[in-house]
């Protein structure tokens, strides 16, 4: 059975930090994971995310969700839940939490494989994550799996 082809547009994703917010991006026809920035997260955040939807103009948004191992919530999932919220102000799509628990590992093992130092990593790590999260996020879409847990 021919899977229903994906739909057209980019796809926006971001890996949550207190400090950093790392973001990528697809193509429109989600073949290729970009890293696309890292955005400080201060007082110019929700500005910052508002410049950010007018370029990218996503048909949906996956924001990494920082489960602990076990399953349960941590602390960090508040912020994301707030995180979430503020792009809600910016953009009226789906927004999908996407399990990445993972995804730094995966991100900090590639930067070694690359041979980069860790202070050398850290300008990109968080992009890198959040390409990790998109990946993820594209993979169960493909699949025909829900994309992640709806916002």
């Amino acid at each position: 059975v021919m899977s229903e082809p994906i739909k057209i547009g980019r796809r926006l994703s971001f890996d949550f930090g207190d400090k950093r917010i790392g973001i990528a991006t697809s193509d429109s026809e989600s073949i290729l994971v970009t890293p696309y920035g890292t955005i400080i997260n201060d007082g110019e955040l929700s500005l910052n995310l508002q410049n950010l939807f007018k370029e990218v103009d996503p048909i949906y948004v996956v924001v990494g969700d920082p489960k602990h191992l076990s399953g349960s919530e941590s602390a960090k999932s508040k912020s994301v839940m707030e995180f979430a919220t503020k792009i809600r102000q910016v953009f009226s799509g789906p927004i999908y939490f996407v399990d990445e628990r993972l995804s730094t590992q995966n991100a900090n093992s590639r930067m070694r494989d690359i041979g980069k130092t860790e202070k050398e990593s850290k300008a990109i790590i968080d992009q890198i994550a959040a390409a990790s999260i998109l990946e993820s996020a594209l993979l169960n879409e493909k699949s025909g799996a829900e994309v992640g847990r709806l916002f």
